[in-house]
């Protein structure tokens, strides 16, 4: 009978995650995992996965498409995803997805999901990234966007040439409505990655950009040129920029 469940902060390592409830509608987790099996999650809508901070030492490992091949627990998962109307993850869950290597889009379309939310996303780490991609390119009906960055040490120059060359690629957004994007630091990953929102979001009415620094310095006046400079295929896309000193 089950409906909801939280797992939230538990302080040990849990191996694999097995649950059989059939009648659950909401699951959030906060810790860590190896594999995790949904059985029996026909009613399942929203889920909330944080596994937290995961370090990625070579790059390169997920730039080869065709070395996707998902474990077969991470299949029922994605078979979970595509019933889902709500999603919130963190970078940690995204690099879990992408042990099998990180496809253009997911072999199953997310359908449902009108609702993600990408929380302490490291526009740096080109898996983040590609994984970022690859949900809201398998997600056509998706209407709400909100992306929580996380603090960059640096940037991977490979982040910013793969974003530049997705602009050749079609992303389906013609649903997507509202973009939200707190922790905006305006570095070249973060720029390519809305500047590729915009040129994709048909019907977008808002973009808003919560800038980590002061809205009126030097800084953030040069990064709000920029956003308004970028090409919007909706004509009714609204840009808010906000910081420390907030101004629209």
């Amino acid at each position: 009978m089950l409906e909801y469940l939280d797992l939230h902060r538990l302080d040990c390592d849990i191996g694999e995650l097995d649950i059989d409830a059939p009648n659950l509608k909401s699951f959030s987790f906060f810790g860590r995992f190896n594999s995790i099996c949904l059985k029996n999650a026909s009613h399942l809508a929203k889920m909330s996965v944080s596994l937290g901070y995961v370090k990625v030492l070579d790059y390169d490992m997920f730039e080869d498409y065709a070395i996707f091949d998902p474990y077969e627990s991470d299949r029922n998962l994605i078979e979970v995803l595509g019933q889902l109307s709500s999603l919130k993850s963190d970078g940690g869950f995204l690099l879990f997805l992408a042990r099998g290597g990180v496809p253009r889009k997911l072999p199953i379309n997310l359908n449902h999901l009108t609702d993600l939310c990408l929380s302490f996303l490291r526009f740096e780490c080109i898996a983040e990234v590609m994984c970022a991609l690859c949900l809201i390119r398998s997600s056509p009906n998706l209407q709400s966007l909100t992306i929580i960055a996380l603090q960059s040490f640096g940037v991977n120059m490979k982040t910013t040439q793969h974003l530049k060359a997705q602009q050749k690629h079609e992303i389906p957004l013609g649903c997507l409505k509202i973009v939200k994007i707190c922790w905006f630091s305006g570095v070249k990953p973060e720029m390519e990655f809305v500047k590729l929102l915009l040129s994709a979001a048909t019907v977008l009415r808002k973009l808003e950009i919560n800038f980590k620094y002061a809205a009126e310095t030097r800084k953030g006046s040069k990064t709000l040129k920029q956003l308004l400079s970028f090409c919007r295929a909706s004509a009714e896309a609204q840009i808010i920029f906000q910081g420390r000193c907030s101004i629209t």
